[in-house]
């Protein structure tokens, strides 16, 4: 059976939904739909549609169905059972093809065969998928309340030796660590935006530490310097010209801006509490691809971490081309995803320096932008993150936005697709579901912010072997190279320091 393209509209008292059935001889005695509850099945072979709608509806003598030829849709009129309820999340039109729990755990997607590892089983199980779905009102403190949830400091936990076996033989990666098998084919395709090894037998731990000495290496702070004096000291006749992607702004930053200064002006009991967002048909249509399953997930900082790093990673791009992406696109992006060029989710080594998982993600996503794209500057990073902070609070439906159009660069190349397999299909999922309140993202951004006004320069170091003498001295004795610590502040000072020298 194919699931048909549909929308989902209301008013007061109905719900309409359209279902697209295309390239069909349309026979209107072979068309059944039932209306039980929160349930409504539409069948017309080879279509079967079966919504689990938040809220109840009742089928009596106002309910109609007429089929429009222009569009060659089926519109469906349903009356709510309580006039004046308001249907949330009607444009997630993915939520509504969710299963209960029950059916998904005895059924787990019978007939997958995904390259994908078994699922666990708290991934598709849900406690009570026909509750209210309806979001409580916003409030200032609602939002300070979930934000005290999320607690960033790095666990430290000392692994017993049964728990270090289990790990060395079950690796996983990806959402939830649910996926192997997948990465170490694609290396054989010429996967180059996977920098490890050996991904398919790596310990986390070990994949974090072949990150950080990895970029180490390819940090270049003779590169660094020069697009730092690039950017300050703009020349005609230079090769890069930081000027247009500085002063890019993106449209949808833009424009959340505008609705955000419009609210202050009005009055507090008549200002919305989320910035409208409406999808596409394209979009709509995306959502319908992906996994129809339910999630309860036991660690949701990995997760929001990954949602951190992918919209940096974005941003970048967006930024970088001016909104519009190139043949380079999902390159860039995965570079700079340290969950997908390393797997690594962890960030951290347990017992490290770092106290705070998000801090020290926001370090590592601007230490990787000051390695692999063309432009490598510090401020460029933060203009990055300004974006990805306005892009959070627009709110749940502006980060998936984002994320769609993410999956579509990775859906479509020919290599680096494995990575909406492990990664994206999953995560847009996840965003839809009530796993990911609008609150959640908000105090992410918040917890965001936070972290990026205090972040200094100092904090951005690299190792660096330098040669205390010369080059053939340093291949004669071993103790010549040394590891020394520098911080973008040590590198611009230098370069100041020389344009003072050139100006007198």
């Amino acid at each position: 059976m194919i699931t048909p393209f549909f929308t989902i509209n209301q008013d007061d008292e109905f719900i309409f939904i359209d279902i697209k059935v295309s390239h069909i001889r349309f026979n209107a005695p072979d068309i059944e739909m039932v209306v039980e509850n929160e349930m409504f099945v539409f069948s017309l072979p080879p279509y079967y549609l079966r919504l689990r709608l938040p809220l109840p509806l009742v089928d009596d003598e106002r309910s109609n169905a007429h089929y429009d030829s222009k569009s060659e849709c089926i519109k469906v009129k349903l009356p709510k059972l309580n006039k004046g309820d308001v249907f949330p999340d009607l444009d997630l039109t993915s939520k509504m093809l969710a299963r209960t729990a029950q059916k998904e755990f005895l059924m787990q997607e019978v007939g997958s065969t995904t390259e994908a590892a078994p699922v666990r089983g708290p991934m598709i199980q849900e406690m009570d998928l026909t509750n209210s779905l309806i979001s409580p009102p916003q409030t200032s403190k609602d939002v300070y309340q979930e934000g005290e949830q999320f607690d960033w400091e790095v666990k430290q936990t000392m692994p017993t030796e049964e728990q270090e076996t289990i790990t060395m033989k079950a690796i996983k990666y990806g959402f939830d660590n649910q996926y192997e098998g997948i990465v170490g084919v694609s290396m054989t395709n010429g996967n180059d935006i996977n920098e490890l090894g050996n991904p398919e037998n790596i310990a986390p731990n070990d994949r974090t530490i072949e990150r950080l000495i990895k970029e180490n290496i390819k940090f270049d702070p003779e590169y660094y310097g020069a697009d730092y004096f690039a950017a300050k000291y703009p020349q005609p006749d230079d090769d890069k010209q930081f000027k247009d992607i500085m002063e890019w702004r993106s449209p949808v930053v833009t424009k959340f801006l505008k609705w955000q200064k419009k609210q202050q002006l009005m009055p507090v009991e008549e200002r919305q509490q989320l910035f409208p967002v409406e999808f596409s048909t394209q979009e709509q249509e995306q959502m319908l691809q992906l996994p129809k399953k339910s999630y309860l997930i036991e660690d949701k900082m990995p997760l929001l971490l990954m949602l951190v790093s992918l919209l940096f990673s974005y941003s970048f791009d967006m930024r970088e081309t001016e909104g519009d992406h190139n043949i380079e696109s999902a390159w860039t992006v995965g570079k700079l995803t340290p969950q997908i060029a390393f797997l690594d989710s962890q960030i951290v080594i347990p017992g490290s320096a770092s106290t705070s998982l998000l801090r020290a993600t926001v370090i590592t996503l601007i230490r990787r932008s000051l390695c692999y794209p063309l432009h490598r500057n510090f401020d460029l990073a933060m203009k990055c993150w300004d974006d990805v902070y306005y892009t959070m609070r627009g709110g749940k439906r502006l980060v998936l936005k984002a994320l769609l159009d993410l999956r579509e660069l990775f859906r479509f190349h020919d290599v680096y697709y494995v990575y909406t397999k492990i990664w994206m299909d999953d995560l847009c999922a996840w965003v839809i579901s009530d796993q990911v309140s609008e609150n959640t993202i908000r105090s992410l951004a918040h917890d965001l912010r936070k972290e990026l006004g205090s972040l200094q320069k100092t904090e951005i170091t690299f190792e660096k072997v330098f040669n205390k003498d010369s080059e053939n001295e340093a291949m004669e004795d071993e103790d010549a190279d040394e590891i020394e610590t520098v911080n973008l502040a040590e590198i611009e000072k230098m370069v100041e320091d020389y344009q003072n020298e050139m100006e007198e």
